[in-house]
């Protein structure tokens, strides 16, 4: 089971309107956020399934984007994320699938993400109640459990060491 307490059902103190395409989607961005030390110059964003039907209705694109610049669950700033985003001089571009290969799940999202010369590809998925799980790191199979309360940078940590060591044998 996914949910650890009643928290995780309720869903955190969010920015709406979906604890599942909104703030789950936030904790996946976040995480990508602190795998870079800072939000990225670059994204490619592919979502799937429900994520590719409703993304603008629930905000979903405005919440990634708004994760990926650092933001939490609770920021009044991810309403305007896309603006924030061109201010920051961050390119970003949207891609829509119906199926996703590494997992089967509706509220599916691989960012391929860059700044400066490290790039990651991260898949996450978002379970509802603002619960959301990372599936994957540069082709890497992880179970990375993300919950609004969770210190992303401590859960991130292990994985950007990897990264940097990539990058310096490259």
């Amino acid at each position: 089971m996914e949910f650890q307490s009643c928290f995780d059902i309720i869903g955190p103190i969010m920015v709406g309107p979906s604890s599942s395409h909104t703030a789950g989607v936030v904790s996946i961005g976040k995480f990508i956020y602190e795998l870079l030390g800072d939000y990225p110059q670059e994204t490619n964003i592919v979502f799937y399934d429900s994520f590719a039907e409703t993304y603008q209705g629930h905000g979903t694109d405005k919440a990634l984007i708004g994760g990926l610049l650092g933001m939490d669950t609770d920021d009044s700033r991810i309403k305007y994320a896309l603006d924030k985003a061109k201010e920051y001089g961050m390119q970003y571009q949207f891609e829509f699938e119906n199926d996703c290969e590494y997992m089967d799940h509706p509220n599916t999202t691989i960012v391929t993400a860059k700044r400066g010369d490290r790039v990651v590809k991260v898949g996450g998925v978002s379970l509802g109640g603002g619960l959301s799980k990372i599936f994957l790191i540069d082709e890497e199979r992880v179970t990375i459990r993300l919950s609004a309360g969770d210190d992303f940078s401590i859960l991130a940590s292990p994985y950007q060491s990897k990264g940097k060591a990539l990058v310096k044998a490259i």
